[in-house]
């Protein structure tokens, strides 16, 4: 009876764990309960019901009952509210034996428990044992296996839910407040599988006062008779009718028994009924009959009465139940329409009050039925529900058949769970009496539910006026898929039939800023304005299963027609909710599910985040007791992922995941995506796997799938250059001083290099993150280690870990400002604030003010520059990667920096999603071949798209405009950049450095570019000149212009140039260039002439020359120059800043002979150059400039 994967695991134990002892083989757990007390639950406590099965009689003496939660690590029996020893009772076979556990306030009492304890199951799953020991078991078969010792001391084992340790292939099914398990056959079937063996169905407590069911017949026929209740009718005579029944077939000759009324509070003497007697038969093989008994009508008002039907004297069996009650319902009561009851707004008039109503049962759940007026019989007032649920706790009665008009007595009851106070009111009857007036009535006309109501403004109550009527919508857009129950040991799920819609036309409601209406603040939080959303009252959930429909498996985007969703209208958890009456009929061919991501082209980088949801593999980690899998349900999980991630995420350069368990499983997936690439025909993607092991109690990390293979020899797509884990010490400072580590998941950077085959190249820092989740995050349940309440806690938590985010960012930016920073992961949190902790604020930072979050003193910017977070850039209708609650939201988030958004690398970015997960139905996990609900997350891509390749080359020429300047003069220089093509060159830039501080450098650039200001330092002066392009075939010429320093005379001063663009240059050899001007005053050599002084003997041949020069103030006139005396023929010749030649000059004189006179008024200031020529040999003569 031992769970047949442990067995494959551990095949020493086949032979040691069939049986435990051949006696107590015979006694299993029939029936398992964890919801006793909870709200909806029919009884008050929970329950483990056993059964001997066998032939012969067996005694639980040194036997106990132990518990163990479903995934967690106590083991069985750890402690006494984990085990309860059983007394040294005898179980004979076909018996029952009822163990009754912890409780609560809701609920039946249970039948008298053949022993109790204080085991507290829970409602959903868990683990129980019948163990042939009273003590703890010392196992739990998930994070602590048992050993061949300790299984052989198993007699029975029942896992149910996500149980991780279970008999056979399968656990028992979840269970839920009003579901129990019970094993098939009245508790006679064992195949040692659990998933076979049991089904859900209402709780039906057994103890050992029920009548013997022993299996494959034999043993005693037990007879026993029924009560019965029904309306006495106003005149004439009802029939009541009881059923006496045996617990097996009859045997050879039949069965008879005598019955025969007697009095109880009805009597014959006061004509409640007419006396009867007689002998029922039932045949040989049968297992029933039916009496019936007159019942007399009156219209007097009276209580309820009864009377009795005995049983005696049987032949062929014998008598477990004597006696049948019959209650006579009084009809004779003033009823209130159930309009009045319901009334006109939340509350009904009679709440808290007795009464007495009428109607048609339209629907019956496991815990009461709907109630409606007939047709024709309304108060016409559209603000009145004609509609009401009566709560019976448990299967309603017979009498409440649909189609029946029933009377119904009770109390008005405005239920409101204790779980959550805060929701809206339920009108109900509660402790109700039903008797059925007639039958086959046709069901109220459904009321059609429009765009109009409900709608996306008028608030949760707006449907109040139809609670509990029947409702129709004609066409439904599924915006929520169908959930179910996840069995993560074998990779598997069944449905539960729940899903939500709106009407056709309505927009699909998302996840929106602020806490829940109507949610106060949360305790522990001086926040004054947290802001609000209105929970979306247009969404309508449906429950397809509730009132005996099939399951409904949609997936969001399905339109369900024809209006065959119709069906009463409950609230529920804050829901309103349709319970179809039948089929549902569907659409889902405008879905376009599964949907993959964008495809990259070939200019992109590709960066990828998914939560696979706790990715576990077939072996066991004794120190995080997570589920187990099969070899096959592994195999399964890493089927789809590779299916999802090769053609769903195009291969990734770069995948972040989060919530693997380690770097063995993480590897794997990596080698199987590489293997099925190549099977597939497609080239090995060359993945790798990145994790360190995180601090998760639970084994969950997060990890990198990076794609190495080659694309140039010796070149991977993806060069790693450095993997570290971030704050994994890092410490939650409690109030009270104490502390616990902060991230569970800390998070996780990959430095690496994205390479082209044309040569381009993507550097990049890659987080990846799995922050802590939202659950408890607004528990107002009582703190600990100084906490006030246990969401103040998580709220701290979730905020701590937002700033440590923030900071590490942060400080990644200051450290290199050119980083391009990709953050990624799981945050489980929003877009915006939700009122309770701004996490995406913080890390991107933008955080939400201190006063409109539920974490006091928060608020603080922590990032600079702020981050970008994409999910803000896709279309509004994409913005979510998880549905929850119904609700479309984003968990998964990338974000990135300012350096990667503003690289002139990058041309673009966008982030796409693959439709794959979050819109599924949850049983879509068990196809196989498709990607389908791998996980419950959507995974998200981001795109980077580089700049194309494009070539520019640039080449430079610098010219001096004089090769020689004298001190004070301009140097002037020109510089020409010019691109040859074949492309523009992107963001072209021109820099100019001349060796020499020139306090006036001047540069004229040409249209379209800019300078800097010169910069004059350490002995040089530096421009730097850029512009957006410069085109194929076009250049760019600058002017430089600076004076000459007389400091520098006869030195040489250097102007470089060079160009550079941000577009590829074929050939930067020619880049740079330069030129140089020397500076010197020409005519430094030059005698000067005094004012009036003469210069004499001078001689010389024909063609000698002498040059003299003048300085010849501002404001001088009348210059004269002359030659005199001596011997010869000469020319004299004069200019202004020039040496005069032969045919330049500003005066001359040509006389024959020596003496030559020019004259110039108003001469210029400045130098003036004399030229004495020697037209023939000239002797002795003497040259004189003057000026007035």
């Amino acid at each position: 009876m031992v769970n047949r994967l442990f067995r494959r695991l551990l095949p020493a134990l086949v032979l040691c764990a069939a049986f435990a002892a051949p006696t107590q083989a015979q006694v299993v757990v029939s029936q398992v309960y964890g919801g006793g007390g909870n709200s909806g639950a029919p009884y008050s406590n929970d329950y483990v019901e056993l059964f001997n099965r066998g032939s012969e009689a067996v005694s639980l003496s040194g036997l106990s009952v132990q518990y163990a939660s479903a995934t967690g690590t106590g083991n069985f029996g750890a402690g006494s509210a984990q085990i309860v020893v059983l007394p040294a009772a005898t179980i004979e076979p076909g018996r029952y034996f009822l163990v009754g556990l912890a409780g609560g306030a809701t609920g039946n009492p249970l039948p008298a428990a053949d022993a109790s304890g204080t085991i507290n199951m829970s409602g959903t799953a868990g683990k129980v044992a019948l163990v042939n020991s009273t003590t703890t078991l010392g196992c739990n078969g998930g994070s602590t296996p048992c050993t061949p010792e300790q299984v052989a001391l198993i007699v029975d084992l029942v896992g149910f839910g996500n149980a991780n340790f279970f008999e056979g292939a399968a656990a028992a099914p979840t269970l839920g407040n009003a579901i129990a398990a019970l094993r098939a056959d009245g508790g006679c079937s064992d195949s040692n599988d659990n998933g076979a063996d049991f089904a859900t169905a209402a709780p039906a407590p057994r103890n050992s006062a029920t009548p013997p069911a022993p299996c494959g017949g034999g043993g005693i026929a037990y007879a026993s008779i029924s009560d019965t209740s029904a309306a006495e009718g106003d005149s004439g005579t009802t029939p009541f009718f009881f059923t006496i029944s045996l617990n097996q077939p009859a045997g050879e000759g039949g069965v008879s028994v005598d019955w025969a009324t007697a009095d109880g509070s009805a009597t014959v003497a006061d004509s409640d009924y007419v006396a009867a007697s007689g002998t029922a038969t039932i045949a040989e093989g049968a297992t029933s009959v039916t009496i019936s008994v007159d019942v007399v009508g009156d219209t007097t008002t009276e209580p309820d009465e009864t009377f009795l039907v005995d049983l005696s004297n049987a032949v062929g069996a014998e008598i477990a139940d004597a006696q049948g009650v019959g209650t006579i319902l009084n009809d004779d009561v003033v009823t209130v329409a159930i309009s009045a009851i319901q009334g006109d707004g939340q509350l009904s008039p009679y709440n808290g009050l007795a009464v007495a109503t009428t109607g048609i049962v339209t629907g019956r759940k496991n815990n009461g039925f709907f109630l409606q007026t007939a047709d024709g019989e309304d108060d016409g007032n559209p603000a009145t529900s004609e509609g009401i649920f009566v709560f019976t706790s448990s299967t309603p009665p017979e009498a409440a058949t649909v189609g029946n008009r029933v009377l119904v007595q009770g109390t008005v009851d405005e239920y409101i769970p204790a779980a959550d106070p805060h929701q809206l009111p339920l009108t109900e009857i509660v402790n109700a009496s039903v008797a059925a007036l007639s039958g086959g009535h046709p069901l109220p006309a459904p009321v059609a539910l429009t765009a109009d109501l409900p709608n996306a403004s008028d608030g949760l109550e707006q449907l109040e006026r139809y609670e509990g009527m029947r409702v129709v919508v004609p066409s439904a857009t599924v915006v929520a898929p169908t959930g179910g129950n996840v069995n993560e040991a074998q990779a598997t799920a069944t449905s539960n039939g729940r899903f939500a819609v709106v009407v056709a036309g309505t927009a699909r409601p998302f996840r929106e800023p602020g806490i829940p209406v109507p949610n106060p603040d949360p305790l522990g939080s001086s926040a004054t304005d947290i802001p609000r959303w209105d929970f979306n009252p247009e969404l309508i959930a449906v429950n397809s299963t509730t009132i005996g429909a099939p399951a409904a498996n949609v997936a969001a985007g399905c339109t369900i027609i024809d209006g065959t969703l119709v069906g009463p209208l409950d609230y529920t958890f804050r829901r309103y909710t349709i319970y179809p009456e039948g089929a549902l009929s569907v659409d889902c061919s405008e879905t376009g599910l599964p949907r993959a991501s964008r495809l990259p082209t070939p200019d992109d980088a590709t960066f990828a985040t998914w939560n696979v949801e706790r990715f576990f593999d077939t072996v066991n980690d004794p120190a995080i007791g997570e589920p187990v899998l099969t070899a096959a349900a592994y195999e399964r999980r890493l089927a789809k992922a590779s299916l999802a991630i090769r053609g769903y995420l195009h291969a990734p350069d770069v995948l972040g995941l989060t919530e693997v368990e380690n770097l063995t499983v993480l590897q794997t997936l990596a080698d199987r995506i590489n293997a099925d690439a190549v099977a597939a025909g497609d080239p090995d993607p060359g993945y790798s796997a990145h994790l360190v092991e995180g601090n998760d109690v639970g084994g969950i990390d997060v990890g990198f799938l990076v794609k190495g293979a080659d694309v140039a020899a010796g070149t991977p797509r993806v060069e790693v250059l450095d993997v570290t884990q971030h704050g994994a010490a890092e410490v939650l400072t409690n109030p009270d001083g104490s502390t616990s580590l902060l991230n569970d998941r800390p998070p996780l950077s990959l430095d690496g290099v994205v390479h082209f085959a044309d040569g381009r190249s993507h550097a990049f820092t890659a987080i990846v993150v799995h922050q802590r989740s939202l659950n408890d995050v607004d528990s107002d349940d009582n703190g600990s280690s100084g906490w006030l309440t246990l969401g103040q806690r998580v709220r701290a938590k979730r905020q701590a870990q937002a700033d440590f985010l923030a900071e590490l960012v942060s400080g990644m930016q200051a450290d290199d400002p050119t980083r391009n920073l990709i953050v990624m992961g799981d945050f489980n949190a929003f877009q915006f604030n939700d009122g309770l902790v701004d996490a995406l604020g913080t890390v991107t930072g933008l955080p939400s003010p201190d006063g409109e979050t539920a974490v006091d003193g928060d608020g603080i910017d922590r990032v600079e520059p702020n981050l970008y977070n994409l999910t803000l850039l896709a279309e509004p209708a994409e913005r979510y990667s998880f549905v929850f609650d119904y609700q479309a939201q984003s968990l998964d988030h990338v974000l990135v920096n300012d350096a990667l958004v503003d690289s002139p690398l990058v041309a673009g970015i966008e982030l796409s999603h693959a439709r794959i997960a979050a819109d599924f139905p949850e049983i879509a996990r068990n196809e196989e071949d498709t990607p389908s609900r791998l996980s419950d997350h959507d995974p998200s891509v981001l795109l980077v798209r580089l700049a194309a390749v494009r070539f520019a080359d640039l080449s430079v020429e610098v010219e001096a405009l004089a090769a020689t300047v004298a001190p004070g003069e301009a140097m002037q220089f020109s510089a020409v950049v010019a691109n040859a093509g074949p492309d523009d060159a992107g963001y072209p830039g021109a820099g100019f450095v001349l060796d020499a501080e020139l306090t006036d450098l001047a540069v004229a650039a040409p249209a379209g570019w800019s300078c800097d200001a010169p910069l004059v330092a350490g002995g040089t002066s530096t421009v730097s000149c850029g512009a957006d392009a410069l085109a194929a075939n076009d250049e760019a010429v600058f002017a430089l212009t600076a004076t000459a320093p007389a400091a520098l005379e006869g030195s040489q001063v250097t102007l470089t140039a060079a160009a550079t663009a941000q577009t590829e240059d074929p050939d930067p050899e020619n880049n740079d260039a330069g030129a140089t001007v020397l500076v010197e005053d020409p005519h430094a050599g030059v005698p000067l002439l005094e004012n009036g002084v003469p210069v004499g003997g001078l001689e010389g041949g024909s063609g000698a020359e002498a040059v003299y020069r003048i300085e010849v103030p501002a404001g001088a006139g009348n210059l004269r120059v002359l030659s005199y005396g001596g011997s010869g023929d000469v020319t004299l010749y004069v200019a202004h800043d020039r040496i005069p030649t032969a045919t330049d000059f500003d005066g001359r004189s040509q006389r024959p002979g020596n003496n030559e006179t020019i004259a110039i008024a108003a001469p210029a200031p400045g130098t003036w150059f004399v030229k004495l020529v020697g037209v023939r040999t000239f002797r002795n003569v003497s040259v004189r400039a003057s000026f007035d």
